[in-house]
């Protein structure tokens, strides 16, 4: 798998790892991101991915702030992104950017939200965050039914590129089934804390599973929290 990028680790004390972008565009944490963007821009001889996948083997590896990051450099290059909160199990993207979760994702898959634009928040230009909304009794269910797939149409023709932050992948099924319908995925790995056994098992996982004979599309892996003082 090829390294699309890799993360320093950010000192204790230094910005909330999630504002940096904006408050520092150019620092090396910032820039890192931007060679991520790159490499996912440059992915395809056509033209880039448009729905992205972010997923993680394990908890705590950074795939929230990869994809929060990630989506905030995208928009600043001018792209019109969605930010979109996948994990109806455990989310966090409304907390990062102080936002109600009253609607969502979930609100509208269940058909309580019938008006997706109601739901986009927009808190910096050229990006828009699709919150989780409540946390589903069902979320495999939701995130395989067919209003799932009448919603990629529709947030298709609104947006450039679309990221999707998900559960880790080796803990819930749900990443594995949005794999299934989105365009590319991107492996979030923790430097000194992901096993290479554990990565491969997962990569195995993906790509070893079939749906009408496509294989899913791995773009890369993203090393998180590298400690280049010890590297």
């Amino acid at each position: 798998m090829p390294v699309l990028g890799v993360v320093p680790l950010l000192e204790s004390g230094e910005e909330n790892i999630e504002e940096i972008i904006q408050k520092e565009p150019q620092s090396v944490f910032a820039e890192s991101y931007k060679t991520i963007r790159t490499a996912i821009l440059l992915s395809s001889a056509d033209k880039p991915p448009k729905n992205i996948l972010i997923t993680s083997m394990g908890p705590e590896e950074g795939k929230t702030v990869t994809s929060v990051n990630l989506a905030m450099t995208i928009a600043r290059s001018g792209y019109s992104v969605l930010l979109v909160d996948g994990d109806l199990r455990k989310p966090r993207i409304h907390t990062v950017f102080g936002l109600n979760n009253l609607s969502g994702l979930s609100t509208y898959l269940v058909g309580t939200s019938t008006d997706i634009e109601t739901i986009f928040k927009k808190p910096v230009m050229n990006l828009s965050i699709l919150p989780s909304g409540p946390i589903p009794p069902n979320p495999s269910e939701l995130l395989g039914s067919k209003r799932m797939l009448q919603l990629l149409r529709i947030l298709d023709e609104k947006f450039d590129i679309i990221i999707w932050d998900s559960p880790p992948l080796m803990s819930v099924t749900d990443s594995v089934i949005l794999s299934k319908i989105l365009d590319g995925t991107i492996i979030v790995t923790k430097a000194g804390k992901t096993t290479y056994e554990i990565a491969s098992r997962g990569l195995k996982y993906l790509s070893g599973r079939r749906e009408s004979d496509v294989e899913f599309r791995i773009l890369g892996i993203v090393i998180n929290f590298f400690n280049l003082k010890k590297s």
